[in-house]
């Protein structure tokens, strides 16, 4: 079995690393973005809700009263996130913020919807974006502060550098440009060279620009498709 590496957000790191010890592997845990929930103000009733996070999910649901109001989840994972909350009507996209566009759209259209997309202080795709170009009342809410970690703890540093890290997985396109900017700030960017990389989406990899064993990428963009690429 390998060693992995696990980049995401401490809260979401626990439940894939107890994963991938089930699975037989060794984890070591370097997150490189840390989640603060910020304070913002409840969308109004009349507004469909928008997750492209189990962040997202956890952070701009919480305090939501109505659990039939409408959730568009960006997958399942994020949708499992806002059933878990107690919300009843959550409608499941394909897997990322870019393919959930044309649902969006019909809805928007055939039932005037209007939206709000929850989220981060970062985002790859704004949605919101995309949907006001297209004519529908949409708006991006942040719910939360993505704050980049960029440092590794002397455990971390000392699996890179005796090679004993396998894989590296990615989740996100920003938390894969965070961690090679940390190994370039410790003049280590040939601790890369070492290890392959696997990636959530095509969008994730296309992030990773250094000298890597390998870049990879899941078929689909579920995790049960990424740990497919551990073997």
């Amino acid at each position: 079995m390998s060693t992995v590496l696990v980049t995401r957000p401490i809260d979401e790191a626990n439940p894939t690393a107890e994963k991938l010890e089930a699975m037989g592997h060794t984890v070591i845990i370097a997150p490189m973005i840390q989640i603060d929930p910020v304070s913002f103000e409840i969308p109004s009733e009349d507004r469909s809700l928008i997750v492209t996070s189990k962040n997202g999910a956890r952070l701009g649901l919480a305090n939501i009263g109505n659990k039939g109001r409408p959730i568009f989840a960006v997958g399942e994972q994020t949708a499992e996130e806002a059933r878990a909350l107690g919300f009843t009507n959550v409608t499941v996209g394909p897997g990322t913020a870019r393919q959930m566009v044309p649902i969006l759209l019909e809805c928007g259209v055939s039932e005037k919807r209007k939206y709000t997309h929850l989220g981060g202080t970062n985002i790859s795709y704004n949605i919101a974006d995309v949907l006001r170009g297209e004519g529908i009342d949409a708006e991006y809410t942040v719910t939360y502060q993505a704050r980049p970690m960029r440092s590794f703890s002397a455990g971390v540093q000392e699996a890179m550098e005796e090679g004993e890290i396998d894989m590296a997985l990615f989740y996100s396109p920003r938390t894969a440009t965070i961690f090679e900017e940390a190994a370039a700030e410790y003049g280590r960017s040939d601790w890369l060279n070492k290890m392959d990389a696997a990636c959530l989406s095509t969008r994730v990899a296309e992030n990773l620009i250094g000298p890597w064993r390998s870049v990879r990428y899941a078929i689909i963009p579920t995790e049960k498709a990424l740990f497919s690429l551990l073997g």
